[in-house]
């Protein structure tokens, strides 16, 4: 962990064979703090075992060996962790000690700001002499003084001739000034600027006014040139605003990566945070098989993705150097581009990015596959040693949540199989009705969930369409799913009446829940009959949002089913019947809950801006609108549940 520029904050910035639970925390760590790691940076060894944790580790359990050594010149700290009730004999301390110098040897050896020695300095300073005499607006100077204010040399000039070398804009602060000194005896000191070939210098006049009662207005004193400790003093402060800058991106990083669950939400999180050092698109990807896995990416074109993916490792950019070797490379122009990887001569006219920055992704298990990540910058970039030093810690950041990420993109994928293995593998072919249908998991869970849609031909040739939302994202709730699609078809081989179907659907989900009371969950449903030739629809509801009707060239508008129980509530619950013709042209939406209640938006809003993009889909496919619909409900809101559609259509037949 090393220390921030300015020794205000440790950063994790290497981590090697810990288990998740034994990292240390993604936030930086304020030197200034009471934990052991925190004390070695300021150049004190810890060595701790038992329940003794060098730095916040809530997650970590049992017994461990721990030590904390600092590394030389305030860099920072190395920590070692052995879990298990041993602790550290004197030998080991004394070999990690020697680990810790050579670890500071190697920082030294890389690139990046050196700090200066503390040893003072001495140098030479010229101070121009004066005698101002105020009764007569007279100054007498030496050599210095004059070449200070751009006359010819030593002598007696007139006051105006002085004053004539200070801006224009503070002249008028300086006559004021000068009048205050006429009848006040003392020692003054006054800092003021005055222009010359080279721009504007500082100057420091420090002078004494001795009144007497013969002689007043006379004062003398020296003047010195401090432009050099202004401009040092701009550096340092410039440089303690970019550290205070990087900082708060760093913190801002290590937040977004504790709070990213996908490999998705970690790469747009960091573009995010580094959009302000110019980077806008990112790439992540590891080494698999001999050639590059993208994992995922934010802001690059598909084509540039395509392009990537499943290149093998012997091709040479800046990408797979990293994989190979676990180094850096950082690529500030296309002429730099070229200059390393010739090869990329005729191309870079068709490149839209005009610096890379390739970096190594650390993963706590060393057998995991190589990473790396790959940020694009619109424009060409220095890459200064600080903005070095940044983006490989910003990669450590994304290491540490590398793994969850992956992880949970596993589990995730997983769940989305589940589902749609659950729901239809195909939808009926009607003649004069078009059937189209959605699911769309929810991205803040890997668990399956528990809306589905069903459609399917009765008996008697009317066409079955339902959709339901059993209470849940888990497991539990995707197989309640599967069942209660099953027993609807198989009840529908003994009635086809809506309100009949919801009724035995309902008796069975609430003597389950009768039997198991743990496991009880509740659902809701909208079912309707619809009879292709007439398009009459009998429809029924338990506790479902209500199906939306648009008729080309009208408004859209919702249709007034009874809500009903939700299903598993009581045994006896009973169902109304609402009937509807579906007008030739006319389409019919249904739709589960995760497209309009959303948490901070006003359920009445986002019905109408349901209604206003189903308006909006007269003139496109089924699969079409229904990307459109999700598109326009869902755009800036992060999907916190899952969300089926089912779209009806009802068109003439033609001969």
């Amino acid at each position: 962990m090393l220390l921030q520029d300015d020794g205000s904050y440790l950063f994790p910035c290497g981590i090697s064979g810990l288990a998740a639970a034994w990292e240390p925390p993604l936030r930086p760590l304020e030197s200034t703090g009471d934990w052991p790691v925190c004390q070695a940076a300021l150049g004190r060894m810890w060595v701790g075992g038992g329940l003794q944790r060098p730095y916040p580790a809530p997650l970590a359990s049992g017994p461990a060996a721990a030590a904390a050594l600092p590394l030389s010149k305030s860099q920072g700290a190395v920590v070692v962790i052995r879990p298990g009730t041993r602790g550290f004999s004197t030998a080991e301390q004394d070999f990690l000690e020697g680990v810790a110098g050579h670890v500071s040897d190697c920082l030294l050896d890389l690139p990046g700001p050196r700090r200066e020695a503390t040893v003072p300095r001495m140098r030479e300073v010229e101070r121009g002499a004066f005698t101002l005499d105020l009764s007569l607006n007279e100054i007498t100077c030496d050599g210095v003084f004059a070449s200070q204010h751009g006359m010819a040399g030593a002598g007696r000039y007139p006051l105006t001739e002085v004053l004539a070398a200070l801006p224009l804009g503070d002249l008028s602060r300086a006559e004021t000034l000068l009048d205050e000194l006429r009848d006040r005896p003392g020692t003054y000191e006054v800092v003021y600027q005055v222009s010359a070939f080279d721009g504007v210098r500082h100057l420091q006049a420090r002078c004494s006014h001795l009144a007497t009662d013969e002689v007043r207005g006379l004062l003398t004193g020296h003047v010195t040139d401090i432009t050099r400790d202004i401009d040092r003093a701009a550096v340092r402060e410039e440089r303690l605003h970019r550290q205070q800058q990087r900082a708060e991106q760093m913190r801002a990083l290590a937040a977004a990566c504790a709070a990213a669950t996908s490999t998705r939400q970690l790469a747009a999180a960091a573009c995010d945070v580094l959009a302000v050092f110019g980077a806008d698109a990112v790439v992540l990807a590891e080494a698999t098989e001999g050639r590059v896995h993208v994992l995922t990416s934010h802001g690059q074109h598909e084509d540039h993705i395509a392009a990537i993916n499943r290149m093998t490792l012997n091709a040479r950019t800046p990408l797979t150097d990293v994989l190979h070797s676990q180094r850096p490379v950082f690529t500030p122009s296309h002429e730099e581009l070229v200059a390393a990887y010739p090869h990329f001569a005729t191309t870079t006219v068709r490149l839209d990015r005009h610096a890379w920055a390739a970096l190594p992704i650390p993963v706590s298990d060393p057998t995991t596959q190589p990473a790396a990540c790959l940020l694009s910058f619109v424009r060409p970039h220095a890459f200064a040693p600080e903005d070095q030093a940044l983006l490989i810690a910003a990669a450590g950041l994304l290491g540490r949540a590398l793994d969850r990420c992956r992880a949970w993109d596993l589990e995730h994928a997983r769940a989305v199989q589940l589902q749609q293995g659950l729901l239809p593998a195909t939808l009926p072919d009607v003649p004069g009705i078009d059937v189209a249908a959605s699911y769309l998991p929810a991205a803040s869970g890997a668990y399956a969930g528990g809306d589905w849609y069903d459609a399917f031909t009765a008996a008697d040739g009317r066409l079955l369409l339902a959709i339901g939302d059993v209470e849940g994202h888990d497991t539990q709730a995707a197989t309640q799913m599967g069942r209660l699609r099953a027993a609807m078809r198989a009840y529908a081989a003994l009635t086809d009446n809506p309100a009949e179907l919801l009724h035995h659907t309902n008796r069975l989900l609430t003597e389950d829940n009768d039997t198991d009371l743990d496991s009880a969950r509740t659902a809701t449903c909208c079912l309707m009959a619809l009879d292709p030739p007439t398009g009459r629809i009998s429809c029924t509801s338990a506790g479902h949002p209500r199906p939306v009707v648009h008729n080309p060239g009208l408004i859209p508008h919702e249709l007034p089913v009874a809500p009903g129980l939700p299903l598993g509530i009581l045994t006896d619950a009973r169902y109304a019947t609402t009937e509807h013709v579906l007008a030739d042209g006319e389409q019919l939406l249904l739709h589960t809950d995760g497209l309009t209640d959303r948490r901070g938006v006003d359920p009445a809003h986002a019905r109408d801006r349901l209604h206003h993009a189903v308006a909006d889909t007269t003139h496109m496919t089924g699969p079409q609108a229904l990307r459109y619909i999700t598109d326009q409900c869902l755009a800036d809101i992060r999907n916190s549940d899952d969300c089926a559609l089912l779209l009806i259509r009802r068109h003439s037949i033609r001969p």
